[in-house]
Parts: C-alpha cells; sequence; structure tokens
C-alpha cells in the first residue's frame, strides 16, 4: 500500500495534481480514504502527465523499474530488485511522485528565468 500520507507531506505539488486530475470535482476528504484506491489507475494519471512507469522482471523473483519521461529521457533510479511486480510498482509509483513534484519546480524556475 502506498503511504499517501508521506507523498502528501513530501510532494505536495504532485499530490495536488493527483487529487485535481483523478478527484476533479470532489477532492479527497483525507489522505485516510486514499486506501481504498485502486493504485493500478496511477498508470494512468502518471501517462497522463508524461511520466511512464515500466515493471521488468529480469529473473525469478527480481522486478525492476524504468521510468521514462515525454521529452525522451529515461530514468533509472538505483533501487533494489524486489520479490513481486506489486512491492516494485509501490517503490516505482512513489518515485514517480518524486519526478512530477521536481518537474513543477523546474517550470517554476524556468518562468523566473524567462
Amino acid at each position: 500500500m502506498l503511504n499517501w500520507k508521506k507523498i502528501k507531506e513530501v510532494y505536495p505539488h504532485s499530490y495536488g495534481r493527483f487529487v485535481e486530475t483523478m478527484f476533479p470535482y470532489v477532492g479527497v476528504i483525507g489522505v485516510s480514504t486514499l486506501h481504498l484506491f485502486e493504485v493500478k489507475k496511477l498508470y494512468y494519471f502518471f501517462d497522463k502527465n508524461g511520466i511512464y512507469l515500466t515493471i521488468e522482471r529480469i529473473g525469478p523473483n527480481q522486478w525492476l523499474y524504468t521510468i521514462s519521461l515525454s521529452n525522451g529521457n529515461v530514468l533509472c533510479p538505483k533501487q533494489e530488485s524486489k520479490q513481486t511486480r506489486e512491492e516494485v510498482e509501490l517503490d516505482g509509483f512513489f518515485e514517480c511522485f518524486r519526478v512530477l513534484n521536481n518537474e513543477f519546480w523546474f517550470n517554476i524556475d524556468e518562468q523566473h528565468n524567462d
């Protein structure tokens, strides 16, 4: 299960975009309600934001992820292989929230430099 509280605290801008996109008219009453959210729907959310999570099995009980961006960059964060697809998906989605949050700050910096 994703740690939604940590995501909201550490990556507030990507969490805000997630809420706006996935719950556009109702929002989220509290992060505790997100334990009911189907994590696989995050593929749709991140795809819509140009962040593509790929899960790969490299051997028996060895799963890794990569993240591709819409600009063609591919990120291969340092990670330990996981035993199951579900475990590595959670790590990958957490990293996607980080990437999206950093993208927000990068865009703010670019606007100030123009």
